[in-house]
């Protein structure tokens, strides 16, 4: 019985078949759209999306300067505060230095910006200053600076 069916003939049952398909699918879940393309009407624009999209741009927009503000804080503390300070600093006067330079910035309230300037300065100071700061430190130090 298979073998008398060529394969045109199956492909314009399965091409039928498809097409019944979308039109079922596209009458049920496309209801409003149809009814204005026949009408004429073109579909409003979903304005929601454009919102949607904006507030991505210039949430994209926001990331990039914080970032960017992040390796300028970096870069400030490595030739202004540690290489300045040098090896004949103090701990307490090299903490009252970097706590003077990061009490306006406002990356030490997201956690993913806080742990990385502690990290730098843990591996920096050492290296540069020879003084180590422990990471419960530097978040005492920063959790004190005022707001």
């Amino acid at each position: 019985m298979l073998s008398s069916i060529s394969w045109g003939q199956f492909g314009a049952v399965i091409g039928v078949l498809l097409v019944v398909y979308y039109l079922f699918v596209g009458a049920t879940y496309f209801q409003k759209e149809i009814k204005g393309l026949l009408s004429g009407k073109l579909p409003k624009k979903d304005k929601s999306n454009d919102q949607r999209q904006q507030e991505n741009a210039v949430r994209e927009n926001q990331a990039d300067s914080s970032f960017i503000e992040l390796e300028d804080t970096i870069r400030d503390l490595r030739y202004a505060v540690l290489e300045k300070a040098g090896r004949q600093v103090s701990k307490q006067d090299l903490l009252n230095r970097l706590r003077e330079r990061l009490a306006n910035y406002s990356g030490l309230q997201k956690p993913a910006y806080r742990v990385a300037i502690n990290n730098y300065i843990i591996s920096n100071a050492k290296e540069i200053c020879g003084v180590v700061f422990s990471e419960y430190e530097l978040d005492s130090a920063w959790d004190a600076l005022p707001r």
